[in-house]
């Protein structure tokens, strides 16, 4: 043994901290990024940081085949944690495996699992997440840690690093968005969510968020080290991919790298993903110029170092050494991968219909775009054998037994610059030359907003922009191609860039089409189809589609003729909605309802079978169908599954992970973080939804009885007995919510703290017991920056949704009496609990929260002030006009308890005290305070003179 580092028997922490003092400054600073070299001096091989872990490791680019597991989105749907435990287990291991290869192996450290709050069905990563709610998230996704940490006590299998810290929602402007976060939505909800995952499930580490919170950039967030690290004992962070460079480049908060590197060292992440030609001229410059401490540049490197000494980077010999290779893609893994898809398949709707009988001669069409399609979503891993829905029904039916048809419009396409239709030549290029009976005919993947894509009907091939703008031709390897061809050559519809995707617009009869980067599709004057720049119409972009023959008519004669139909709809995982992309509506797209309208019509028994990452407004479509089943993008398993499920070999007891909602109107902006404010999420939406958070019916019926109750030793246990009464075996999920009725704090309308999903045989009869620590009760109490227990009467409600409550009961909880809000705290201006026309701000000289107010329109709101004995009024506020005021005021009655203001400081950020008396009663006051001009606002007061 050379070197102290090097000695496996001292702890961690000492070995890292000696191998830091070895580094050369310049070592260090080739730490910052992600590719980190080799030091042959002290026998530091070289490394990279990152695999993809969502559904199980991810070699795609490899093409090395690993299990696959059913979108995250899915796997929350089960609600059962001990699965999800042995899927992490499952996937560390391949993790492992994969790792020891020679050829491009895994990194031990985890992008994932994500933990982002599922707050708005529009998001586009919907389908990455495991729910609304931070009680379901926080066990399913500490239950995958635990899983994919292993069960060493010294040692990590792997590194999951939990995506996107924090409030990370709103993919359309992620990359200059700013998050606004009340302090007790950050500690309840938010923070809530993550926090299992690094104490109970040994996750060392996140990846930040990309958007600002409070006006902090992610990256930078202070509450990585201040909470994650300090707190709840995380060791490492990394920032999100290219994410160093957008301060400069996206937020624009600092002038250069090297002053944005400099505040981020030793405060947020440890790791930047971006290139080493950006990342190490910003560490040296940074240190060189003062931005940047030795000592936050070692916080930094020593991070990197213990987490590769808890992964055992630099022992030979560790517990996770020498994985089994045989297990990559076992038989054994397959087989859990498939437990999960069957567990999270819910059941929204039967009317009598399902499960379907098997008499030996039925027949079932099965028919939809998603009929044959197993779609790869971005974050998927390879398998060469897939099993569409209509595949898993011709294995288990026969293949005359299953019709079948996609649905889509078969359609020609004419140019009104050459009055010729398209016709795809022999190396995939079109031109605009061929007459009605040389044009070739296209599928029209109709995926509503607009978004198509045409598939050839001769070939198979999509068409899509083959080229970008940089074109390698063997004239001249340095020519630009001004004019991308649009050929049909695309086997599948997928990338990082979908350049399969087409945007459509028919205006008076004329169709236009631009490209995925919104340049028009035109012919030239080779009469070739090509992707255009530049604005302004003419019959070169003007095309006249013709449809030859209807998806929804073809559907309508199949379903006459089987007994059964299948619809298959969903999202297509690339297109509408998807990271960068969040939806703009919630809607089915208009042409699968059409489809699922013309089979109902031709045949009563039609089951809508929804393959998707996120919830659909499914208003009418419900009714129209007879039975509807739901499932994530469940990997290579789909068609098995499905076909399971429809024939009843799997009873479905799959729950919603998320609120469905009837309409985007029960939504607010999508870049509203504020669900206590805008009642939204199960916790606080007033309304009533399509299908409740927890909700999913079975093939049987179940029953609950004899609910009890105790508190032992800080837990609350409960008991109750669930009989399943209906014919067949099933499970049933067992939810169990908590409320406190006449609580003065804004509360949620009851929030879940316990599940345990459970197999129960037909007439049998289990007692299921349910437990939650009485801290997870606690509240956050600003004005004391703690968590607090507020005593009171709870009440319990246990069932089978959170709209579906079979059982009460009062459970007394001894804690805190919460009186009100004390007005003689200083009240942080942003933690109200209404608010509009402002933005959420951090003063960065002070690390101090602001308000900045828009104008005259803009109002806070405080709930449950007491302002007893209080009878005058101080604040910190700065504006840049001549003057300013704001207005205290009673929100019930609008009276007017005050008045403050002054000469304004010419400056948004040059807080100022100023003073009034108020009129304020004895008791509880809800204020609000009314701005008169563009003001901010940081803390206020009450007090008595």
């Amino acid at each position: 043994m050379k070197y102290r580092f090097q000695d496996n028997t001292l702890p961690f922490e000492e070995r890292a901290k000696d191998l830091l003092s070895r580094l050369t400054r310049e070592e260090k600073v080739g730490m910052i990024t992600s590719q980190l070299d080799d030091i042959p001096r002290l026998g530091i091989k070289k490394t990279h940081i990152g695999t993809e872990i969502a559904r199980g490791v991810v070699n795609r680019d490899q093409k090395r085949e690993t299990t696959i597991l059913p979108q995250p989105w899915g796997m929350a749907a089960m609600f059962d944690d001990a699965l999800m435990e042995q899927l992490g287990d499952m996937a560390g291991d391949e993790t492992r495996i994969t790792h020891d290869m020679e050829e491009r192996p895994s990194s031990l450290e985890l992008f994932g699992p994500t933990i982002d709050m599922e707050r708005d069905p529009r998001w586009g990563r919907n389908e990455e997440a495991y729910g609304e709610d931070p009680c379901l998230t926080g066990k399913m996704s500490a239950a995958y840690c635990r899983g994919l940490t292993g069960k060493d006590e010294k040692y990590l299998k792997t590194a999951p690093l939990l995506k996107h810290f924090y409030a990370n929602n709103y993919e359309n402007e992620r990359q200059t968005t700013n998050a606004n976060i009340t302090p007790r939505l950050k500690h309840e909800y938010y923070l809530k969510a993550f926090e299992p995952a690094v104490r109970e499930g040994r996750a060392p580490g996140l990846m930040t968020a990309y958007n600002c919170i409070n006006g902090v950039e992610g990256v930078n967030n202070p509450d990585v080290s201040e909470i994650c690290k300090k707190e709840w004992g995380m060791t490492f962070a990394v920032s999100d991919g290219g994410d160093f460079g957008q301060n400069v480049a996206a937020h624009r908060t600092y002038e250069n790298h090297a002053q944005s590197m400099g505040d981020i060292l030793g405060v947020g992440a440890d790791m930047m993903l971006d290139s080493r030609s950006m990342v190490d001229p910003a560490v040296r410059e940074a240190l060189e110029k003062g931005y940047l401490t030795e000592e936050n540049l070692d916080k930094a490197v020593y991070s990197t170092l213990l987490l590769r000494f808890k992964l055992g980077d630099f022992d030979e010999d560790h517990p996770y050494a020498h994985i089994d290779p045989a297990k990559l893609a076992s038989p054994a893994h397959k087989a859990l991968a498939v437990k999960a898809a069957k567990e999270s398949v819910i059941l929204l709707e039967n009317r009598g219909m399902l499960p379907l009988t098997d008499d030996g001669k039925c027949t079932v069409a099965v028919v939809g775009p998603l009929a044959n399609e197993n779609y790869t979503c971005w974050y998927c891993g390879y398998a060469p054998n897939q099993t569409p829905v209509v595949k898993g029904f011709r294995e288990k039916l026969g293949e005359d037994r299953v019709l079948f048809d996609e649905g889509f419009d078969r359609v020609r396409i004419r140019s009104e610059k050459t009055g010729k239709y398209l016709r795809i030549a022999e190396n995939g290029a079109v031109y605009a030359d061929a007459d009605e009976n040389t044009a070739d005919l296209f599928e029209r993947a109709d995926w509503d907003f607009g978004a198509w894509t045409l598939r050839s009907v001769r070939t198979g091939k999509y068409l899509t922009e083959d080229k970008n703008f940089f074109d390698e031709t063997p004239q001249d390897e340095n020519a630009v191609t001004i004019d991308p061809g649009m050929n049909c050559t695309a086997d599948v519809v997928f990338g990082w860039f979908v350049k399969e995707l087409l945007y459509a617009k028919e205006e008076d009869g004329v169709l236009y089409l631009d490209t995925w980067q919104h340049r028009a599709v035109a012919v030239n004057d080779e009469n070739k189809l090509v992707a255009k720049a530049g604005s302004g119409d003419c019959p070169c972009k003007q095309f006249t589609l013709e449809v030859v023959s209807s998806g929804a008519e073809r559907v309508a004669e199949l379903a006459q003729r089987a007994d059964h139909v299948i619809v298959c709809a969903g999202n297509q995982p690339l297109i509408n909605a998807r990271e960068e992309y969040d939806r703009p509506d919630i809607r089915l797209p208009k042409a699968q309802t059409a489809l699922l309208n013309a089979a109902a019509a031709a045949n009563e028994s039609t089951l809508l079978y929804l393959v998707t990452g996120y919830p659909f407004a499914i208003n009418k479509e419900k009714d129209t169908a007879k039975a509807v089943l739901c499932s994530t993008h469940l990997g290579p398993c789909l068609g098995h599954v499905a076909a399971a499920t429809v024939f009843g070999e799997n009873n479905p007891a799959g729950r919603t992970p998320t609120t469905w909602y009837r309409s985007v109107r029960d939504l607010p902006a999508l870049d509203d973080y504020d669900i206590a404010k805008n009642h939204v999420t199960y916790l606080y939406f007033r309304g009533k939804p399509l299908y409740a958070f927890g909700y999913g019916l079975s093939y049987t019926t179940f029953a609950y009885s004899n609910l009890t109750v105790k508190q032992e030793n800080g837990e609350v246990i409960a008991t109750v007995n669930v009989q399943n009464t209906g014919a067949l075996d099933g499970d049933e999920v067992v939810q169990l919510y908590m409320s406190l009725p006449g609580s003065l704090r804004v509360r949620p309308i009851h929030a879940l703290k316990a599940f345990k999903r459970v197999h129960i045989k037909a007439g049998e009869t289990v007692t299921v017991t349910l437990n939650f620590k009485i801290d997870d009760l606690a509240v956050w109490c600003n004005g004391r920056k703690i968590y607090t227990v507020e005593s009171g009467v709870y009440k319990m409600e246990v069932g089978a949704a959170s709209d579906d409550i079979r059982l009460t009961a009062g459970v007394e909880i001894a804690g805190e009496a919460f009186p009100g809000r004390p007005g003689f705290f200083k009240q942080e201006a942003i933690d109200a609990d209404d608010y509009s026309g402002v933005t959420f701000l951090t003063d960065k000289r002070d690390g101090e929260t602001y308000v900045e107010a828009k104008d005259f329109r803009s109002f806070l709101v405080y709930k449950n002030m007491d302002l007893t004995g209080c009878n005058a009024f101080e604040c910190a506020m700065s504006a840049p006009s001549g003057d300013v005021e704001i207005l205290l005021a009673d929100n019930k009655t609008g009276k007017v308890l005050g008045k403050t203001g002054g000469t304004g400081t010419g400056s948004l950020t040059k807080f100022t005290s100023f003073t009034c008396d108020v009129a304020a009663e004895a008791g509880l006051t809800e204020l609000r305070i009314v701005f008169t001009k563009q003001t901010s606002l940081k803390w206020f007061r009450f007090y008595t003179v």
